[in-house]
């Protein structure tokens, strides 16, 4: 399975928020069940492996989930969004305010067991965009490329899940595979779905 955070911190005034004691407790959980494994290595027919991802790149994601990933060792992607590093969260307006990670932060994690991932550059629907907007959106930055060479920036996933046959059509290009939310499809590698983990998930 392919598990979907958004924040962690110590408030959860959101479905996107999951404490760190929570989060303390799902990891511990699977931990004792599961294997931790990068998309790369994902075999989605193996039921024993566990893919977490972290979308958007959330400063709190640093701050709080990644000590108690880089503790166990344990793999994890980081979707991240080219050009909000080190502001806030202003596209979500129906989000509290929180800031992203900043560069920094993003080379701490990936020394420690994280890879970085694509997630556009302001996180638009793509299927909205025209042909020349989603060529901008889908192509990471030259400072980020130099700074996170292979095996980061290999995976994609769809802002909001959001996602036509266009879009797909386009990504195949550009990717090793991609990320749904719930609308994708559990047999192709360009729109996997994903688990939505919240303060009340827990394993199997």
């Amino acid at each position: 399975m392919i598990l979907m955070y958004h924040k962690v911190d110590i408030v959860i005034p959101s479905k996107w928020w999951v404490s760190v004691e929570r989060f303390e407790n799902q990891i511990s959980s699977l931990y004792k069940k599961y294997e931790f494994v990068y998309l790369d290595d994902y075999d989605i027919s193996n039921k024993s492996q566990v893919v977490l991802t972290f979308d958007d790149a959330y400063e709190n994601i640093y701050r709080h989930a990644f000590p108690v990933l880089k503790d166990r060792n344990i793999p994890f992607e980081v979707f991240v969004i080219g050009d909000v590093l080190s502001d806030w969260n202003d596209f979500d307006g129906s989000e509290m305010k929180t800031r992203f990670c900043s560069l920094t932060h993003l080379e701490k994690m990936a020394r420690s067991g994280g890879r970085m991932q694509w997630h556009t550059r302001t996180h638009p629907q793509l299927p909205r965009l025209n042909d020349e907007q989603m060529d901008a959106q889908l192509t990471v930055n030259s400072e980020l490329k130099s700074k996170f060479p292979e095996p980061h920036f290999k995976w994609f996933a769809y802002p909001s899940g959001m996602h036509d046959q266009h879009s797909v059509d386009q990504v195949r290009k550009r990717f090793s595979g991609a990320l749904s939310v719930d609308n994708g499809s559990d047999l192709d590698r360009f729109q996997l779905n994903r688990i939505t983990v919240d303060e009340t998930w827990m394993p199997a």
